[in-house]
């Protein structure tokens, strides 16, 4: 039954969860208790011992009723122990109301089956069961009341038929709805529980402190003892262990990790059955108790052995095992040692995988996006090394060779040396000017999406002063909604076409534009220098297929989900489009 005798899931409750409950009882209580009171007035029942008092305390519930739901409306949290105040009294009132409406057959009987669908709602399904069992001894207490004549009854009024029917009818629906509140409180847990797991993945934060705030979470929301997570790169032939763990004397959650050599490896990579996602081991014992695939469904008549190395490094008296494979080159394998909530090993596994399975995107994200940076890192590092080496380096070795040859120059006469000491100063000048626009371009933008167009424009009209070219900045849009990431991106995309079009174009003159068609950002560098060395317009795809074009913007673009197209005229200049979808950027600035 839910495994009822094991604590749900959940770090914590949802935020403003027991109000939104108290409020859609406050207002069902209401309706329960105007409807009543309609009924009585409408249809009087003479029948009653006293028909004035049972009037009396309908229309008394009726206003108790009324004021919880004006109280439960206003309250923007539950006070301490207003859910059990109330919970007592709707319990009792029922009991009490029953007492001058014939006890057992009382026409007032769903008020008892009220009380169980707000305990359970409240809280889950022992809680509706106690509640059950409170409205089964109020009656029988008033059954064995009216037995003896402490109360008058309608002659002719089965009391032990009717009794005994709605003792029927208290235990069904008392399980029926408590079993119905708990599956539904348990399947709510479960996923306010998985996001507040992946939460923890957070691009910002990088791979470490996103991996040591998934697994310190997961370890808590099991109450488990220690946590290890085996990440294993078959291209690269590397395999890493982390591990989370409570301290036994300070109780406070470690975080460590290191790599494995490849006898270790063994240890972690025994064999699971093909189709198999997960598997439970129980009281030590080297082979397991339940087996499930990848889709969390139980695997009959498979049988796998876990590895002596293993047990013998972590005795354990329960171990749950789920395996992830994010790429054909990457996988990892997660161990949980000792968890104490969640229900059944086999309840316990399923969710765990399905855990897994919803976290695991967000982690490989942040895996990607940190090879991604890696990987840029590597190649911004080898272009300023080319640049240097190709620029500044050389600059300098010609002038050390001209200085050398003017100190020990005996032909030149005075008005030779002067001119070269100025070709040598306009010579280093030039470099330092070269430096200062390399350093600026490595200087990282921060960018607050309103300032863009004024960013932008400055990074022009900086660039016209420094190096003479006739830039200028156009837009044809007021105001530009987008993301700080892809402002970042932006910037950078018209720095390196700059940068670009000073070293290599020759150009006289530059063109920058950001306008607004068809639902698209489209952002245009356009100059009249020497061109690229091909002719005619490509697309993305194919400066990718040809490997030709601009490569620092092509991967700048493919960052925000732009395409880039390149138009060239040998002779006459170059046109660069960057034509990114707003509706995809809108989203993307509402995620972040």
């Amino acid at each position: 039954m839910l495994d009822i005798l094991s604590p749900r899931l959940a770090l914590r409750p949802r935020p403003g969860e027991m109000l939104e409950v108290e409020r859609v009882l406050a207002v069902a209580r209401a309706v329960l208790a105007v409807s009543s009171l309609i009924a009585l007035h409408v249809y009087p029942t003479e029948s009653f011992p006293a028909p004035a008092l049972v009037f009396a305390l309908v229309l008394f519930y009726s206003g108790h009723a009324i004021a919880l739901m004006v109280l439960a409306l206003r309250w923007k949290e539950v006070p301490r122990g207003f859910s059990w105040t109330v919970q007592v009294a709707d319990t009792l009132w029922p009991c009490l109301i029953s007492i001058f409406t014939n006890g057992p057959v009382t026409p007032f009987f769903l008020y008892f089956i009220f009380a169980l669908l707000a305990a359970a709602f409240r809280w889950g399904m022992r809680e509706a069961i106690l509640a059950m069992a409170v409205a089964m001894l109020a009656l029988g207490g008033e059954a064995y009341a009216l037995n003896h004549a402490w109360f008058t009854v309608p002659a002719g009024t089965a009391l032990g038929v009717s009794f005994t029917m709605r003792i029927v009818y208290l235990v069904i629906f008392g399980v029926l709805i408590g079993y119905l509140a708990e599956s539904e409180k348990r399947r709510r847990a479960e996923a306010w529980s998985i996001f507040q797991v992946a939460s923890k993945a957070r691009v910002d934060s990088g791979l470490k402190a996103t991996l040591q705030g998934v697994l310190q979470e997961m370890l808590k929301l099991f109450r488990g003892r220690e946590l290890f997570l085996l990440t294993r790169e078959a291209r690269e032939g590397r395999a890493n262990l982390w591990r989370v763990g409570t301290e036994k004397k300070t109780g406070e959650l470690t975080f460590t990790w290191r790599s494995l050599e490849p006898a270790e490896m063994k240890a972690y990579l025994f064999d699971l059955p093909a189709q198999g996602g997960g598997a439970s081991w129980l009281g030590g014992n080297p082979r397991n108790a339940i087996t499930i695939d990848r889709d969390g469904k139980r695997l009959r008549g498979t049988d796998c052995c876990m590895s002596p190395e293993f047990m013998s490094r972590h005795p354990f008296q329960r171990v749950l095992i789920s395996s992830v494979l994010f790429a054909p080159d990457l996988s990892c394998r997660i161990f949980l040692f000792e968890p104490s909530v969640g229900g059944r090993p086999a309840s316990q596994l399923r969710f765990l995988r399905d855990l897994t399975n919803r976290v695991a995107p967000a982690i490989y994200n942040v895996y990607l996006l940190r090879r991604l940076r890696s990987r840029a890192a590597a190649a911004e590092r080898a272009r300023i090394a080319r640049e240097l080496h190709d620029g500044v380096v050389q600059s300098l070795h010609a002038l050390a060779f001209r200085l050398y040859a003017l100190r020990t120059g005996t032909n030149m006469d005075e008005q030779e040396r002067t001119q070269e000491l100025l070709d040598l100063q306009e010579l280093v000048q030039k470099e330092a000017s070269n430096l200062r626009g390399m350093i600026q371009h490595l200087q990282p933008v921060e960018l607050d999406p309103e300032l863009l167009l004024d960013i932008l424009a400055g990074i022009i009209e900086r660039y016209r002063y420094d190096t003479g070219i006739a830039a200028k900045f156009i837009c044809d849009v007021e105001d530009v909604n987008l993301p700080p990431a892809t402002c970042r991106e932006i910037a950078g995309i018209v720095q390196e076409a700059l940068a670009n079009v000073l070293k290599h174009s020759g150009a006289e003159s530059v063109l920058v534009r950001l306008t607004s068609q068809e639902g698209h950002w489209i952002l245009t560098i356009e100059d009249d220098g020497r061109g690229f060395e091909f002719s005619g317009r490509l697309s993305h795809l194919e400066l990718e297929r040809i490997r030709r074009g601009p490569l620092i913007i092509k991967q700048r673009a493919r960052a925000i989900g732009a395409e880039l197209t390149v138009e060239s005229r040998p002779g006459q200049g170059a046109r660069l489009e960057i034509r990114l979808p707003q509706a995809v950027q809108a989203n993307v600035g509402i995620a972040q």
